[in-house]
C-alpha cells in the first residue's frame, strides 16, 4: 500500500487560491455566468447590465464567488413587482415624461413589474 502525503502549502494553493486549480474553475464558470446575465438583464439606461460583477472571495469555509449588482433596483427587476402604488416623497406631485410630454400626477398606479430571473436562470451555466 502507498502512503500519501500531502504538502499543506501546495493543497491550500491548490483549493483556496484564485490562481489554483478551484479558484480558475471558479472564475471560468463565474464569467460565464456574468456575461450571459449581462446578456439577458433587460437595458433602458444600461446602468444595471454595467453594475453587474464578480467577486471572487475567501472565507473560513474556502473560496467562492458572489455574482451581482449593487442598485437597489437590481432586485426588483429580478424577481420582479406587484401591481403598487406610487405617491410623491418630498413634493405634493409627482413629475415625469410620458410619451414625450411632461405629466403632473398625484399617484400613479403602477402594473408590476415581469420577474427577469438574469442570475439564476444562468447558474445551469456551471454544470457545462
Amino acid at each position: 500500500m502507498t502512503r500519501v502525503i500531502f504538502r499543506e502549502p501546495a493543497m491550500d494553493y491548490y483549493l483556496n487560491s484564485p490562481r489554483g486549480e478551484v479558484g480558475r474553475y471558479l472564475a471560468s464558470r463565474g464569467r460565464l455566468i456574468e456575461a450571459a446575465a449581462k446578456g439577458q438583464v433587460g437595458v433602458r439606461t444600461g446602468a444595471l447590465r454595467a453594475s453587474i460583477h464578480m467577486r471572487h472571495l475567501r472565507d473560513s469555509r474556502g473560496q467562492y464567488i458572489k455574482i451581482g449588482s449593487p442598485l437597489p433596483y437590481a432586485l426588483m427587476h429580478h424577481e420582479g413587482t406587484k401591481p403598487h402604488l406610487i405617491t410623491p416623497k418630498r413634493a405634493t406631485v409627482l413629475r415625469f415624461v410620458r410619451r414625450g410630454v411632461l405629466t403632473y400626477a398625484h399617484l400613479v398606479r403602477h402594473p408590476g413589474t415581469k420577474a427577469n430571473k438574469y442570475l439564476t436562470d444562468n447558474l445551469r451555466l456551471i454544470n457545462n
